[in-house]
């Protein structure tokens, strides 16, 4: 399936509302999606971003923390699925360099997140930039 490589360009906090915004384009080019995401996402991602620690570990950090010490390795994630209104993303782990990557179903903002921690590609699929831009 073809994809292409992502980034978060813009973070959106709107006072007064649960739901935020997240925005990726496409590295090379001028595509972009808008994800809402919760108010804890968004502050895990800024965190991320930005390379902050927390006081106390968040949920990506916890995430992250687990896939370290079980000697698991995050290659990426990507977004595959566009559906009423909802992304769908998976996170690829293995356990070690010379294991098949495994698929965990998971929300984009968490799988960015942990990502962005890792240092580790974010990709989003043709069939969804097909979708979004038909919108």
């Amino acid at each position: 399936m073809s994809r292409t490589h992502a980034r978060v360009t813009k973070l959106v906090e709107v006072d007064g509302h649960a739901h935020q915004l997240l925005h990726l384009t496409e590295v090379g080019g001028e595509r972009r999606i808008e994800i809402m995401i919760g108010r804890t996402a968004l502050q895990a991602i800024r965190s991320s971003l930005l390379s902050e620690k927390n006081v106390r570990p968040i949920t990506s950090e916890l995430c992250t923390s687990l896939i370290g010490e079980l000697n698991a390795k995050v290659h990426e994630t990507e977004i595959h699925d566009f559906e009423n209104g909802t992304y769908f993303a998976e996170l690829r782990l293995s356990r070690d360099d010379n294991s098949e990557p495994f698929v965990i179903d998971c929300r984009p903002s968490d799988a960015i997140a942990i990502c962005l921690q890792i240092q580790a590609p974010i990709y989003v699929s043709e069939s969804v930039w097909d979708k979004v831009s038909q919108k």
